[in-house]
């Protein structure tokens, strides 16, 4: 009798277990899903344009031109303390790279200054970006990423560059424009 009852019990449960393989099914692919979102795309990187400016002599109009570079090479820098000075870190970003209009360049993340030695064709400059830095939490997962915001941006002028102008302030993982730089 005991064991008529217990497959009487189990037989009534059994049409509960699709219902329940069901809703476990639908939290599994929804946790995939979540796991997907981790492995996108983090990292951060500026993005800078290079242009030629020409003034026409006649009219006065001002021409924007996209400007390659014929060579560049690009490498960050560090704060030796010991020295109190900026040595070049071991990592070289571009290496006489050709005919580059635009770079990309990974900012410090605990630091609220990125410097680079950059060498145009031979001429050496030094571009410093002054940034925020921002936690961009993702999921729980996932946890946070380091985004940017661009405050300043200096350059020394060996290259004669005309200007640089900040287009976009956030420093995302779309590799936007961010800079533009006039020469």
């Amino acid at each position: 009798m005991k064991s008529e009852a217990f497959y009487n019990h189990l037989t009534n449960n059994m049409k509960i277990n699709p219902i329940i393989i069901s809703f476990i099914s639908i939290l599994l692919l929804a946790s995939c899903a979540i796991d997907e979102q981790c492995r996108q795309n983090k990292t951060v990187q500026l993005g800078a344009t290079f242009y030629h400016i020409t003034k026409n002599q006649t009219t006065g109009a001002i021409n924007r031109t996209s400007l390659a570079i014929d060579s560049i090479t690009i490498a960050g820098l560090m704060y030796d303390t010991v020295t109190n000075k900026y040595i070049k870190s071991d990592s070289v970003i571009y290496n006489k790279s050709k005919a580059k209009s635009n770079i990309y360049l990974p900012l410090h993340k605990f630091e609220n200054a990125s410097k680079y030695e950059v060498v145009f064709n031979n001429v050496i400059d030094t571009l410093t970006v002054l940034h925020t830095n921002i936690n961009q939490y993702l999921s729980l997962e996932c946890g946070c990423m380091i985004v940017h915001s661009i405050d300043t941006v200096l350059m020394t002028n060996n290259f004669k560059i005309d200007s640089i102008r900040i287009i976009n302030h956030d420093v995302k993982t779309e590799n936007a424009e961010n800079i533009r730089i006039y020469k």
